[in-house]
């Protein structure tokens, strides 16, 4: 009998080794969620490898994508354990060969969920350590385990139901971030916290812990700013003291210098940086936007006062009235937009663009022209979590406010 310790990148290789030489596989995971493994085992299966995966669902840890993508894998050969008052906590994973009227079975069997953060390759992925096992007595004990819990594991509906309702639970009550760090694995790039397919946020909630994950990236970073505290040094209290200013009753030529300083993002050398979040009016702008002001002040009332079905097209309207006045580009354009909506429009500048751009699978360099910053408004829109709402929650209110705004953090590379 073989017995071989596994442990970071040897993990996922073997793993794909002996899925290369099996006839069939037999998982029961904890948590299961997508990733190149279930890539691995959708090539095996469309090789004619025969698969059955019994998963846990506890505390919404399992990603509904990667149910509805071992349920095609398996052909309907999945079960998927109940909550209840006993946690489903197994990683076992059978590999089955037949040859000659002989069957050997290998197995794995360790710490690792079948996620990505368990057999990601990656070096951000869990510490797992799992043993091989087989062929031999302890795999057979093994595969008898399997298929006693596969007996007992019956379905009281379809598959496809159980899946459907499961989803729709986890949407109302996704895991949060924490949890979804340990199945996922530590994400390297902050926009990827709203553009990876798994990590993808699906409700407001669901926004809100990605913010709190980005506070953290930004606190690794050495960034002296956050994002959610309305009195701290952050997003939320740039935008809405910087919208007070643009918005207010005071002409702007009219404001103190350190109004206009905090209104253009320029503010005291030691707090510039986080003044300017969103982005800032460049000096170039600035007289221009002074003297345009009863201009500009129009046309961000007609956008202020929108209806949402309006959008985006009321946004791409005064996006070219403001860049007709001379010296204001789709930087200071967008911010002042931005400012005026900042639950309906994002601002688009040269620190933003790269991961505006990976974020809606559009060229950086095409998104300053008006009809591609439509589609890219028109992208926002399409997110799960962008459009649930309104909230009563206090906190979650706010971030509704300013939901389109708060995407900046996870695109924000300052030069």
């Amino acid at each position: 009998m073989t017995r071989k310790v596994l442990c970071g990148d040897d993990l996922p290789n073997r793993f794909t080794a002996l899925l290369g030489n099996a006839h069939s596989v037999d998982i029961a995971t904890a948590w299961a969620t997508p990733g190149e493994h279930l890539r691995e085992l959708a090539a095996a299966a469309t090789r004619g490898v025969k698969i059955r995966a019994i998963v846990g669902v506890s505390g919404n840890a399992t990603h509904p994508d990667a149910l509805k993508e071992l349920n095609t894998i398996t052909a309907g050969k999945l079960r998927i354990v109940p909550k209840g008052d006993s946690l489903f906590h197994p990683k076992v994973y059978l590999f089955e060969r037949h040859g000659r009227g002989i069957v050997k079975r290998q197995a794995l069997i360790g710490s690792a969920n079948f996620t990505r953060g368990g057999f990601g390759r990656h070096s951000s992925a869990n510490e797992e350590i799992v043993l091989e096992v087989g062929p031999g007595e302890r795999a057979d004990e093994l595969a008898d385990w399997f298929q006693d819990r596969w007996d007992r594991c019956r379905m009281d509906s379809h598959i496809s139901e159980v899946i459907h309702r499961y989803t729709e639970d986890w949407k109302r009550s996704p895991p949060h971030r924490q949890v979804q760090r340990v199945t996922l694995g530590w994400v390297s790039r902050r926009r990827d916290l709203l553009g990876d397919d798994a990590l993808r946020p699906k409700s407001l909630e669901g926004f809100r812990q990605a913010l709190c994950e980005c506070e953290e990236h930004l606190r690794d970073e050495g960034r002296e700013w956050e994002i959610l505290d309305p009195k701290g040094r952050s997003y939320m209290r740039a935008i809405r003291d910087r919208r007070k200013l643009l918005l207010g009753e005071e002409s702007w030529s009219q404001l103190d210098a350190d109004s206009q300083r905090r209104l253009k993002g320029s503010y005291r050398r030691q707090d510039m940086e986080w003044w300017g979040l969103t982005g800032r009016i460049v000096r170039k702008s600035w007289p221009a936007v002074l003297q345009n002001e009863s201009r500009i002040r129009g046309t961000l009332d007609a956008v202020r006062h929108a209806h949402d079905h309006e959008f985006p097209d009321v946004a791409v309207d005064a996006m070219r009235a403001l860049r007709d006045i001379d010296d204001v580009g789709y930087g200071t354009a967008t911010l002042l937009l931005t400012l005026a909506r900042p639950d309906r429009l994002l601002s688009l500048n040269g620190a933003s663009r790269n991961g505006l751009g990976a974020l809606s699978g559009m060229s950086p360099s095409t998104l300053a022209q008006p009809d591609n910053y439509r589609e890219l408004l028109r992208w926002l829109y399409r997110q799960p979590w962008y459009d649930d709402g309104p909230q009563t929650d206090e906190g979650l209110v706010r971030i509704w406010k300013s939901r389109a705004a708060l995407v900046d953090p996870f695109v924000y590379e300052p030069t």
